[in-house]
């Protein structure tokens, strides 16, 4: 087969779906050498692969380059099938099968959690999208089941594949977990929060849970440490402010994917009060690392942490409750960093890509 992916987010630091698409290309080049592959881009950014073809169409314009450039690209240089990874930008049906992934939609569920211009786009190509595709991947089976809520989609043709944690992400050895605490400053224990730094993360229920422990004694010397780019809405750190906890958050911005395993394995606990994910990935992240997590009880992550995470209700009260319980029980901790490396270890990039891959035969055939 020859199957072409939209990698026009590869060299995107912000993005999961960045992300996604690096580990889930690497991932498939690895288990299917015998394939012929494409990435389309729109910048080169240094992407290379061995044995891959990249085509780079380059317009500043996301659906110019969708619904222009690149199907008459792919009319020249015919594909058997085309993987858009973003859930809602598909070329007009052509010579190749149609794929797309859907990471969530919360742009449908909570409209205010998401920029304007990015709803009004995710609700005028999501449903076409999604009939134009021969196979739907959902990252999640809650995603499946909201996809298949509010479209009239065949089941069949929505199927769960879902992501993982990078082979990377393991429990760090002392010199590791000693060079990620000096090269950032890391002197206190400390709880780490990792994502993209939106609305959607629900930072400021966490702030405000980091007060309530203070003013009960309960946090300590503990800090919290943030990582993640800028995204949209009110910066966090005005939010620290508000509440009074600026000398107890560090606000570390984004960081390369080689230093999350230290700077996850070298905490006392992992905090992701999201309130909503289609998956989820910083959790399995931190699990593979070993770490301890609590999290939100909403979206996919009841359905990812498999019971290996302290999971409640993503508001400061709950979480400042099941934080303290995390920091003072040795026993608590114990069992949730054994639980969470099981659960981890169940999802790989391999197992993804294989079944991607069966997705891609499926609808060439």
């Amino acid at each position: 087969m020859h199957i072409a992916l939209d990698a026009r987010l590869w060299a995107e630091p912000r993005s999961g779906i960045g992300r996604y698409t690096r580990s889930l290309a690497e991932a498939l080049v690895r288990v299917a050498p015998g394939e012929a592959w494409t990435l389309y881009v729109d910048q080169r950014a240094g992407l290379a692969l061995p044995g891959v073809d990249v085509r780079c169409l380059p317009t500043p314009r996301r659906l110019v380059w969708t619904l222009w450039h690149l199907p008459r690209d792919l009319r020249r240089r015919p594909v058997d099938v085309y993987h858009g990874v973003t859930g809602f930008e598909l070329p007009p049906r052509g010579r190749a099968a149609l794929v797309t992934t859907v990471h969530d939609l919360i742009p449908l569920r909570f409209p205010a959690l998401v920029p304007r211009r990015h709803r009004w786009v995710v609700r005028c190509l999501v449903g076409p999208a999604l009939r134009r595709a021969a196979r739907v991947i959902a990252v999640s089976e809650t995603t499946r089941r909201e996809i298949l809520d509010r479209f009239r989609l065949p089941a069949a043709h929505v199927v769960v594949v879902p992501e993982a944690a990078g082979p990377g992400f393991a429990p760090p050895g002392p010199a590791a977990l000693a060079a990620a605490r000096q090269r950032y400053g890391l002197e206190r224990p400390y709880v780490l929060s990792v994502g993209l730094l939106e609305p959607k993360k629900n930072l400021a229920a966490l702030f405000a849970a980091v007060a309530r422990l203070r003013a009960t004694g309960d946090w300590g010397r503990t800090e919290l440490v943030v990582v993640g780019a800028p995204g949209w809405g009110v910066d966090p750190a005005a939010h620290a402010r508000r509440l009074g906890v600026t000398d107890l958050v560090r606000f570390l911005g984004p960081v390369p994917d080689a230093a999350l395993p230290a700077l996850y394995g070298g905490a006392r606990a992992f905090a992701f009060p999201s309130i909503w994910e289609g998956f989820g990935l910083p959790v399995l992240e931190a699990m593979a690392t070993g770490v301890p997590v609590v999290a939100s009880d909403r979206g996919a992550l009841p359905e990812v942490t498999g019971g290996a995470a302290l999971l409640v209700e993503p508001t400061a009260a709950a979480l400042a409750e099941a934080l303290g319980q995390v920091l003072s029980d040795e026993a608590l901790r114990e069992r949730l960093r054994a639980a969470g490396l099981a659960r981890a270890a169940e999802f790989s990039w391999e197992r993804t890509a294989r079944e991607t891959l069966a997705v891609y035969r499926a609808v060439a055939s």
